[in-house]
């Protein structure tokens, strides 16, 4: 019996990694720029804010997976099955989402880093604000709600 609510809980193994994602997704800004030589002519802390709710969606989804299964070589096993190879495969990232068949397309659409990409390409390299860009978001907020919604019933029932 744990004093603490589900939500607690969650929010306990969620926030530290928040920021070390944070501070990472600041790393890249920085390397994009000085060693690659990426433009940024959007706005930063859109893009800083974007980046945020792209990790709590990801971190949610880990949480999910590890309140979901009864060991941790199960849950290793579903977040390299469950995130990376779709991240990697569907998310625009390595192919364009254009040139791939429409059930992949399709799929794509539940594939949290296909919309942080489109996301950052846009801030980036085109300049573009939150006006163009409302959808994604919209998306990504509606994912990370659900996601944290869903982890911390499934802790509430892993705890009964």
């Amino acid at each position: 019996m744990s004093p603490l609510r589900p939500w607690q809980i969650v929010l306990g193994k969620v926030l530290p990694y928040l920021l070390i994602g944070f501070v990472s997704v600041i790393g890249v800004i920085v390397e994009a720029r000085l060693v690659f030589k990426v433009p940024l002519l959007g706005s930063l802390p859109l893009l800083l804010a974007e980046g945020l709710l792209f990790i709590l969606v990801s971190l949610s989804l880990g949480i999910l997976i590890s309140a979901r299964t009864s060991s941790q070589r199960v849950a290793m096993f579903g977040a390299l099955v469950g995130t990376m190879l779709p991240t990697m495969l569907l998310s625009g990232f390595i192919f364009p989402l254009e040139s791939m068949p429409w059930p992949l397309r399709a799929a794509s659409v539940v594939v949290p880093a296909r919309w942080f990409v489109t996301v950052a390409r846009g801030i980036m390299l085109k300049g573009v604000g939150l006006e163009y860009l409302w959808r994604e978001t919209i998306v990504l907020a509606v994912m990370a709600l659900g996601l944290l919604t869903v982890s911390a019933r499934s802790f509430r029932e892993r705890l009964e």
